[in-house]
């Protein structure tokens, strides 16, 4: 009964509310939406043996919480008919299907239409793999940097030329956020915190689970599988399709820290991203982390 109105739900989206971008991107689709992969994902948001409650990662409190990959996919499965659940933050689609004609939208819809399309293909593989959101207040852990003499060796640095993406070598990948992790929201915007979310959906549940991030903590989220591909940033911002590695040896581990707002090289600002990174590197335990040049765009830095 549940299934049949979760269906219900869908085809009204189209026929009873402006949500032409959604309508855009099924239409694209190389395969039949409404009889191929619908009923996968009524399936999924209607089975409540995968409920798992948030559970809030509070303010000044070091604490972890964890999802399988089929509790994940149950909550977006729920996100995409608009049937959400209210944490910190919203994973409500509502914008993304509403504003009309947005470009970016249709890309960010195409790219969660993805996942499940992928996941429904991997279903039995992917069920039990774990995903964390770790949060560490480091206070009182932090080194003084005054004291610090240890040389910085050339070897352990190395430029690549290519997108941070395209280094499957490393361990870690550096999402620079926003303290609300996502604007805990899911807007026409892609940023690169919003384009990792896009390619990595699982990461949506960050927004539920964390409290605003203070100027001592951070946040890591380990098992937050890369299922799509894309190119651009910005307005420029494009699915191309599936990640083309869907069976990695390893799942790189996300290290959210926040930017601060201009003023990079004061020295209160440089002291507290210095912590930052510090503590997310150190509690990642990632041999190998990429950084690219990101976080001097939009929160106004210097990428000097």
């Amino acid at each position: 009964m549940l299934l049949f109105k979760l269906l219900q739900i869908c085809s009204s989206l189209t026929k009873y509310r402006s949500c032409p971008n959604l309508d855009i991107v099924i239409r694209q689709l190389n395969y039949d939406f409404y009889h191929d992969l619908l009923p996968i994902i009524a399936q999924w948001a209607s089975d409540h043996t995968q409920s798992n409650p948030i559970k809030p990662l509070q303010v000044n409190v070091t604490a972890r919480v964890t999802y399988t990959a089929a509790q994940a996919r149950y909550l977006l499965a729920n996100a995409f008919f608009l049937n959400t659940t209210k944490g910190y933050g919203s994973i409500d689609l509502i914008d993304l299907y509403h504003i009309p004609f947005d470009r970016v939208a249709i890309e960010r819809i195409r790219c969660l239409i993805e996942y499940f399309h992928l996941s429904s293909q991997q279903q039995n593989n992917n069920d039990h793999r774990e995903i964390s959101i770790e949060r560490y207040l480091y206070t009182e852990e932090l080194p003084d940097w005054k004291k610090q003499l240890v040389p910085i060796q050339e070897s352990k640095v190395n430029v690549f030329a290519e997108r941070m993406e395209s280094f499957e070598e490393a361990n870690g990948f550096v999402d620079f956020a926003n303290k609300q992790i996502h604007i805990h929201s899911i807007t026409s915007s892609a940023t690169q915190e919003e384009i990792l979310f896009s390619c990595c959906p699982e990461a949506f549940l960050a927004i539920l689970v964390c409290d605003t991030l203070r100027s001592d903590e951070i946040v890591i989220l380990r098992g937050c599988k890369r299922f799509v591909d894309y190119r651009g940033y910005g307005e420029a911002f494009q699915f191309i399709g599936p990640y083309p590695n869907q069976n990695p040896t390893h799942i790189q581990d996300i290290l959210v820290m926040d930017a601060c707002l201009s003023n990079h090289f004061s020295r209160r600002h440089i002291d507290r991203d210095l912590g930052k990174a510090w503590a997310a590197f150190f509690k990642a335990r990632d041999e190998i982390i990429v950084t690219g040049n990101w976080g001097c765009g939009v929160f106004g830095g210097d990428s000097m």
